[in-house]
């Protein structure tokens, strides 16, 4: 006689929660540290808002952040304001560490609808080290912006055109680096997966996502063109990236940048005339494959690079693993190179962008939309 639904869920139930209550015992004891960001400006944005009237403060172009961020910092400085400050400035990001973990048990309970496997790939994200440490030790915000690129995987996996685009708008309004995820975007606009007409929704999202801050008096071009001032405040080639220009100096930059941004937009275009001429179908399988290469490749090969920028890898090797998981060593070589590049020794950056680079050339060359002589077995 098989054993009740509630039965089960009974005798499940504990292995979970003690994820949870076990990951959030770990981002409270990681929760007092004050990383150079945090001191430097997180905490110095908290004070100008304070000191300048909450809301009010957004008319002033006191930080290189999208309003959409600074929106949380006028919460926390406000609402929150009898809070810690570090607890208040934390919270949005360490919240988005689980909402990005739904999303991630959503996509992975496409590919399997009965069993475990999905609540692990909750339990993988919470718990993964770059993921507790951007978070809980750094105060940064790269789940949030993550969160809004799992999401639209998702959302397109299901054929849900204008949650994606949302989501991809939403995650824009936080960060550039969410463009690492436009090359799907790109390969399924091709292949008719996305409609021209939805992609407008993606400005639009920020635009409104401005609005506020417009209306609080700063200047809306100002608002609009924040990203093309950001291209400007970092000449390095890397910075702390374990990618390609470790190995090249900064002394050609001037040189290495554009070479760098040809190449890469040279490769997703091949890509993209690859997987057009291709005949193979667009599976679920083959979208999560395609995200995961773009937004491992991307800050590979990109000039100007942070070592936070491979979070998006982190979070969709996890789930690429669990759609393939004959490929288990990825997310553990991904996480492992990322990980040891926030820890800030320059050797690591060197020696880690090694392992990292043949594991992108593994995912790529065995893409069998790109190389269709390969098999991508989908078990």
């Amino acid at each position: 006689m098989s054993m009740p639904a509630d039965q089960k869920l009974l005798k499940f139930l504990p292995y979970p929660i003690f994820g949870i209550i076990f990951s959030l015992f770990i981002r409270w004891v990681c929760l007092p540290n004050k990383s150079v960001d945090y001191k430097w400006a997180l905490a110095n944005w908290y004070d100008f808002i304070a000191a300048h009237g909450g809301f009010s403060a957004l008319k002033y172009n006191f930080a290189d952040y999208t309003p959409a961020y600074l929106y949380w910092l006028t919460i926390a400085a406000t609402l929150l304001s009898g809070w810690p400050k570090i607890l208040a400035i934390k919270l949005l990001a360490i919240t988005f560490d689980f909402v990005c973990a739904f999303f991630a048990y959503k996509l992975v309970r496409l590919k399997h609808p009965e069993g475990k496997l999905p609540i692990f790939a909750f339990l993988a994200v919470i718990l993964s080290p770059t993921v507790i440490y951007n978070s809980s030790l750094w105060g940064q915000c790269d789940s949030i912006y993550t969160t809004g690129l799992v999401a639209c995987i998702y959302f397109l996996c299901i054929r849900k055109e204008i949650p994606a685009l949302i989501s991809f708008g939403v995650a824009i309004s936080f960060k550039l680096q969410a463009i690492f995820i436009a090359p799907v975007l790109l390969f399924l606009w091709l292949r008719r997966r996305i409609s021209w007409y939805y992609f407008p929704l993606i400005p639009l999202v920020y635009v409104v996502s401005v609005l506020p801050a417009a209306i609080a008096g700063r200047p809306l071009p100002e608002l609009l063109l924040i990203y093309s001032h950001q291209a400007d405040e970092y000449t390095r080639l890397s910075l702390h990236a374990p990618n390609l220009y470790q190995w090249i100096p900064n002394n050609y930059s001037q040189v290495a940048v554009p070479i760098g941004l040809t190449i890469t937009t040279l490769v997703i275009l091949s890509w993209a005339y690859s997987i057009y001429k291709s005949k193979l179908e667009l599976s679920l399988e083959r979208i999560v494959y395609l995200a995961m290469m773009s937004v491992l490749f991307m800050p590979y090969f990109l000039p100007r690079m942070h070592d936070r920028y491979f979070y998006p890898a982190d979070i969709f090797s996890l789930i690429f693993a669990f759609y393939f998981p004959h490929y288990r060593w990825v997310p553990i070589v991904v996480q492992i190179c990322s990980f040891f590049s926030y820890l800030g020794t320059p050797i690591f950056f060197k020696i880690f962008s090694i392992p990292l680079g043949f594991t992108l050339y593994f995912v790529i060359r065995h893409c069998d939309l790109i190389y269709p002589q390969w098999k991508v077995k989908n078990n």
